[in-house]
């Protein structure tokens, strides 16, 4: 029988075998030790809450790593049964679970389809993994090109005449949040996203991937037309939230905006930048490829209801 055990300090040392196992195999699973380690005593046990090692009689074989803050809809950060044991699971191994709604993202592989599939996920969406090597990467100088090019559009946009300059600069924290929010909510109606509120804003800045010297905003002259930032995730730097506000797209903007965060993160110290899009973004996919991403993997969204 599959048994779901809490995490304690008892069967730490159990956990850390289990988990420095899944390290080895390719995975999109965040980094629970990355999170752990930095924390007081009291954070520390609060991370333990949310952790369950998955046994069979005296074998563990695996291990769930979620987030209960939600109510009804639990998003796992982690999942992992080792595959000499997945003929002994089932939609009843994760039964514990059964009144509430597990979110799950995982690389798009066979195997992987395999387990979800008998622990009771279904897939629902599917978005691409892009990557960029950028350490050769060499700023590609578009500025005066594209600024030229949309000259009067600009113009009639902006109401000026002057000459027009992009550049970017830092989001400041306690100055720029609701700027941010109302900016986000502008970029992402298209794809009808829940509209965000200010608490999300700061939530997100409170997260343990938040990295405060690579969030940009895009300007052109002294007008906000774009937002993107940089996150470090799942051992991933990756580009978020990246978007020109609904009023300047299609001038180019998007490609000043991309070039200028990549030269940021080379700036940074970063070598390798991930991008995030869904399937039917074809304008972003094209920009993103069209800049040297290049797609890595798919990573599937599953749900277990």
């Amino acid at each position: 029988m599959v048994m779901l055990e809490k995490l304690t300090l008892n069967n730490m040392n159990t956990f850390k075998e289990i988990y420095y196992k899944n390290l080895k195999e390719i995975s999109y699973n965040k980094d629970f030790f990355r999170c752990y380690d930095n924390q007081n005593f009291l954070f520390k046990f609060l991370y333990r809450k949310f952790i369950r090692l998955i046994k069979v009689k005296d074998q563990y074989i695996g291990y769930l790593w979620f987030d209960n803050t939600d109510g009804k809809y639990i998003k796992v950060w982690a999942l992992y049964i080792d595959n000499n044991y997945s003929e002994l699971i089932n939609e009843f191994t994760l039964s514990y679970f059964n009144n509430n709604i597990l979110s799950y993202e995982e690389i798009d592989n066979i195997q992987n389809s395999i387990t979800l599939s008998k622990l009771g996920f279904k897939k629902i969406n599917y978005t691409l993994l892009l990557k960029l090597d950028i350490s050769n990467y060499i700023d590609i100088n578009l500025k005066d090109s594209i600024l030229s090019k949309s000259k009067y559009k600009l113009e009639e946009k902006i109401k000026s005449n002057n000459n027009f300059e992009f550049y970017i600069r830092k989001l400041q924290i306690g100055k720029d949040e609701i700027l941010r929010c109302n900016i986000q909510n502008d970029i992402f109606a298209q794809w009808n996203r829940r509209p965000l509120s200010l608490d999300d804003i700061h939530a997100d800045m409170s997260q343990d991937y938040f990295l405060e010297d690579l969030c940009f905003w895009g300007l052109v002259n002294n007008e906000y037309v774009g937002y993107g930032q940089i996150i470090f995730n799942r051992n991933m730097y990756t580009i978020v939230n990246f978007g020109i506000v609904s009023k300047y797209r299609g001038l180019g903007l998007s490609k000043l905006l991309l070039n200028e965060i990549i030269i940021a993160a080379k700036n940074y110290g970063i070598k390798d930048l991930y991008i995030r899009v869904d399937s039917d973004n074809v304008k972003a996919i094209n920009l993103y490829r069209w800049i040297g991403f290049k797609e890595t993997n798919k990573i599937v969204v599953w749900e277990r209801k």
